[in-house]
């Protein structure tokens, strides 16, 4: 072999190790995705597909990525491509229904759902996307035999069939949100929590707390503390900043930022009556909104505080004449969402040792079309 023939074939070789492995990018792609880096993710699968040719699994991640954007007509072509790929794709079908929904094509989500249930009539996920649907559109019977049946299939109510039922009103409030349910919702959430700009609770929380607190360093719980929102806006003023979730994906997102003395996965009312007369302020950042009865969490906060510590938090308000109710509109209702009366607000606080030193109307969050969604705040003193 001569030199201008070595030459050649070292380039043939040097083009096939510079060929981009498909699923390199595809898993390159799936934990940029998971760090919430939302943009680079729909790029590397994009890559991977091209790379490899067409993989129904492929086409149905990046719609999941596209979908995440907010890029819902292309979620839709990616969901259908992987359909047309692999017929009985029962996740595909479902997703592609909620973009429909999502999109307005009440006609389309059906079809979409109908086919789920075809390859697989158990299928908890879309029976409670037909019970969404069913109840968007004001179809209130349709919508609980739907709902019912997904808590047949689904015991645990990890998708909050029981809150929606209540919210139709076919069942009485729940005490609070299901584990499962929340564990479910935050698992998601937790890939793109941070990228959230019109989400004002954390904000909200801290401020007041530095409007109450003394100069001298506190030691701090950050109850529903999630990604660590609130424990960014606090560290400078906290001689140990504890925090106590649920949700494992939304822990782990708090620990890699480094905030927080340290992290626990428990429940917040045992979690609190645990620790006895052990910090100067409890902060909830949209937390308690996922209890109806709150007396238990009150109770347990009074333990944990010391004299003259601050319980600080957020909720969603509900009108007088009534303590607690499941959320006043479906898109809070799906997420696991209560409403509480300023009034039960001041009667639980007396009841628990605290006195309250702000309980006012704020501005709590922008949903989804950008209208704004009222809250309450409140400070306590114990």
């Amino acid at each position: 072999m001569n030199r201008k023939q070595r030459r050649a074939q070292g380039q043939v070789k040097s083009r096939k190790q510079a060929a981009p492995d498909p699923a390199a990018l595809y898993e390159a792609g799936i934990l940029a995705y998971r760090a919430g880096e939302l943009a680079r993710a729909a790029d590397l699968i994009g890559q991977a597909i091209a790379a490899s040719g067409p993989v129904p699994e492929l086409h149905y991640n990046l719609a999941i990525v596209f979908k995440a954007m907010g890029r819902l007509e292309d979620a839709a072509a990616q969901y259908e491509r992987a359909i047309a790929l692999k017929p009985d794709h029962v996740n595909a079908h479902n997703n592609l229904g909620n973009v429909w929904k999502a999109l307005g094509q009440a006609g389309k989500a059906r079809a979409s759902f109908a086919a789920a249930l075809q390859y697989n009539p158990g299928n908890a996920d879309t029976l409670y996307s037909l019970g969404v649907l069913a109840c968007e559109l004001g179809e209130r019977d349709q919508a609980e035999q739907h709902l019912r049946r997904c808590l047949e299939c689904d015991p645990d109510d990890a998708r909050g069939a029981r809150i929606l039922l209540a919210y139709l009103g076919a069942e009485a409030a729940p005490e609070r949100t299901p584990a499962a349910h929340l564990r479910s919702l935050y698992e998601s959430r937790s890939r793109i929590w941070d990228l959230e700009r019109t989400y004002f609770a954390p904000a909200l929380v801290a401020e007041a707390f530095r409007r109450y607190t003394s100069p001298a360093l506190s030691d701090l719980l950050d109850i529903g503390c999630g990604t660590g929102l609130v424990g960014a806006l606090v560290r400078d003023k906290a001689g140990r900043l504890d925090g106590v979730d649920l949700s494992a994906a939304m822990l782990q997102k708090a620990k890699a930022k480094g905030g927080y003395d340290q992290l626990f996965e428990a429940d917040l009312a045992t979690f609190m009556a645990s620790h006895p007369g052990r910090y100067d302020a409890v902060l909830a950042a949209a937390t308690l909104i996922h209890f109806g009865d709150l007396a238990a969490l009150f109770q347990a906060a009074s333990g944990c505080l010391r004299a003259q510590g601050l319980f600080v938090f957020t909720l969603f308000p509900a009108e007088a004449g009534t303590d607690f109710a499941v959320a006043a509109t479906t898109r809070l209702a799906q997420s696991g969402c209560f409403r509480h009366s300023a009034a039960y607000v001041e009667r639980l606080a007396s009841e628990t040792g605290f006195s309250m030193l702000e309980l006012k109307p704020v501005i709590h969050e922008h949903d989804q079309d950008d209208k704004p969604v009222p809250g309450l705040l409140a400070v306590l003193r114990r």
